[in-house]
């Protein structure tokens, strides 16, 4: 399936779906889709959730989406006119993700969402729904970047692993077949330090009572359960509390191997850890507090600065991987780097 370019909003301000029912009422156009049991709109068969497409404007504004091949089977089958409104293209968003309704209900309760208040005396109109008016509202004011976007881009049960299952059509999203979908490293590591620390060198000069990673290749993970490796390090001459655990790795039931060491061991396994490359795969990293992370990571020789967001891996149209880093601002971050051919710095250690 070729990389869609259009996109057809279903309800909220100046949807196109105005057109094809009763203006202003989306009921009759909820209950069409509800009730529609074709592949485009259901590709996990008959009764299986209703997918459409989920868009993140740049302001952070949202909108349910039918791609161009959703909206034509859906008119098609109802014997309606295309909008006469231009549709959105795919530059118009900073993400697009799937999203899945699995009963009549929860559409409704979504494009609720997006019901626009009436602005009749208003010259320049806009979207004023509860979903969206804030980011219409702020404009320039609001925070930098765009957390919505890149929470959807870097979910790693969204996009990432779809692709993986291919249970996502990458065309759907605006995406060329990613040409890194069938082999990409995936490491998750936390670091655990003492949460009770206020200190403002924090960062700087941690005290870390543990650290915990595991190292798997995606999409072989996902058949085999075979993991690269899957580490603990214990700091020594601290006790880990109750109250001071913290979630462990992903992936980690399989096996762990558990040790006890000093800052500069550690130091030395994260350098083996990250410089153990292998050429044109691309590397994502699952962060537990990512300044944390940042700080341990630099710490330890990595080049921090040759990472960037994981959105990089979804540029549309662009099958190639750039250095990626990304932050997510919850409890799950995601990094993504690629790594190329020539192995680590001179100066760090190479495996024999």
């Amino acid at each position: 399936m070729e990389p869609e370019t259009d996109y057809y909003q279903i309800g909220g301000f100046r949807a196109h779906s105005e057109e094809w029912f009763q203006m202003y009422d989306d009921r009759l156009t909820i209950d069409a889709i509800a009730n529609y049991e074709g592949p485009e709109l259901r590709p996990g068969g008959p009764g299986a959730p209703i997918e459409l497409v989920l868009g993140i404007l740049h302001n952070g504004a949202s909108y349910v989406l039918m791609t161009s091949h959703q909206m034509w089977a859906f008119i098609r089958k109802h014997r309606l006119r295309p909008s006469p409104r231009r549709p959105w293209k795919v530059d118009n968003f900073a993400s697009l993700s799937p999203i899945y309704f699995a009963t009549k209900a929860d559409l409704q309760d979504k494009l609720k969402t997006y019901k626009v208040k009436s602005q009749k005396n208003k010259k320049d109109k806009e979207d004023n729904s509860p979903a969206n008016r804030g980011f219409f509202q702020l404009r320039e004011r609001g925070p930098p970047g765009n957390p919505r976007a890149d929470f959807e881009n870097q979910r790693f049960d969204g996009i990432l692993y779809r692709l993986f299952t291919k249970s996502a059509t990458p065309g759907a999203l605006g995406l060329i077949n990613p040409p890194w979908a069938g082999a990409i490293r995936v490491i998750s590591i936390i670091v655990n330090t003492w949460h009770k620390d206020r200190r403002r060198e924090r960062f700087d000069n941690p005290t870390i009572i543990d650290v915990g990673w595991t190292d798997v290749m995606m999409p072989e993970y996902l058949e085999s359960r075979r993991v690269t490796e899957t580490v603990h390090i214990k700091m020594k001459g601290l006790t880990l509390k109750n109250e001071e655990q913290n979630a462990v790795p992903l992936f980690t039931y399989i096996h762990m191997y558990y040790l006890t060491g000093t800052v500069d061991t550690l130091y030395s396994d994260i350098r083996r850890l990250f410089t153990h490359d292998a050429a044109n795969v691309p590397l994502v990293v699952l962060v537990h507090d990512e300044e944390m992370v940042r700080g341990v990571l630099a710490r330890s020789g990595i080049d921090v600065g040759s990472f960037t967001s994981v959105a990089a891996l979804f540029q549309r149209g662009q099958p190639q991987v750039a250095h990626l880093f990304a932050s997510l601002g919850i409890d799950l971050n995601y990094t993504c780097r690629n790594y190329r051919a020539e192995g680590p710095p001179d100066h760090l250690p190479r495996d024999a």
